[in-house]
């Protein structure tokens, strides 16, 4: 039993380490300026997205880690509507999140989305079966290969970008692209996205860990 058990426990940590969706870093700037962390009240979120439910998606992934380490954060849905976002209002723009107390501001954008095919290899597994006497008993019943073959699979590499900008200032403080292969979904891609991005901005010193975690 203790066997099964422990085989059971193996096959399960392989198939959540195969379903697990990583996000690396693939370029990242901080300005040469740029010395710590600044003491910053509330973070706006922005999305470039021509769809609303990504948007939204990724908005709150964002706002709920920010929120997780101890910045107040808002998502710019809540208050700019695309009809506002044209080159002549940025005074406007500016304003309003200025308005609502905002004194940063991370932006995210799609790069690209590269599609591809990837060829898996064919696997052998070994299963213990019954024993009955023997040498041959044991050779014969207790070493049962299952042999599968190899295959072709679809791949898609997600690539975004974060830029994020000290309002008071009105630089640009940091840019991160990365990439993201075989996300899962949206809100997947959304989590590990974030998580990646506000890791780096508190490597780079530019947020901080406020949640004491």
């Amino acid at each position: 039993m203790r066997i099964k058990t422990i085989a059971l426990l193996i096959v399960l940590a392989g198939l959540f380490s195969a379903c697990s969706t990583t996000t690396s870093i693939s370029g990242s700037w901080v300005s040469p300026e740029h010395q710590k962390a600044s003491d910053y009240k509330k973070v706006a979120v922005v999305v470039l997205s021509n769809k609303t439910t990504s948007q939204l998606i990724f908005e709150q992934a964002f706002v709920d880690r920010l929120k997780y380490l101890g910045y107040d954060a808002i998502p710019t849905s809540s208050f700019i509507v695309p009809e506002v976002v044209k080159k002549e209002n940025a005074k406007v723009i500016d304003q309003m999140m200025k308005d609502r107390g905002v004194d940063a501001v991370i932006i995210l954008s799609l790069l690209k989305v590269e599609d591809g095919v990837r060829y898996v290899p064919g696997t052998t597994s070994y299963a213990p079966g019954p024993y009955y006497g023997g040498y041959y008993g044991y050779y014969y019943y207790n070493y049962n290969h299952m042999n599968s073959p190899g295959y072709y699979e679809e791949t898609q590499s997600i690539f975004l970008e974060s830029n994020f900008y000290d309002l008071t200032s009105g630089k640009l403080l940091s840019s991160i692209q990365t990439e993201t292969a075989d996300p899962m979904g949206i809100d997947d891609l959304s989590v590990t996205f974030s998580n990646t991005i506000l890791k780096k901005l508190i490597t780079d010193k530019v947020l901080v860990n406020n949640s004491g975690k």
